[in-house]
């Protein structure tokens, strides 16, 4: 799809399928700040691995 102006792509996962992996009262903001943590740091993982 094109993006055009401020419209962004989203992506939308219902929160029962992230349930299992949060403590019970995490709000789906926290979910998020958590996922791009985690996604951030797997990429610097993987970006120090590749330059060795």
């Amino acid at each position: 799809t094109e993006e055009k102006g401020n419209q962004k792509e989203t992506l939308k996962i219902n929160t029962s399928k992230l349930k299992k992996y949060f403590p019970k009262n995490t709000t789906p903001k926290q979910m998020e700040e958590t996922i791009i943590k985690l996604l951030e740091r797997e990429l610097q993982r993987k970006r120090g691995r590749d330059s060795r």
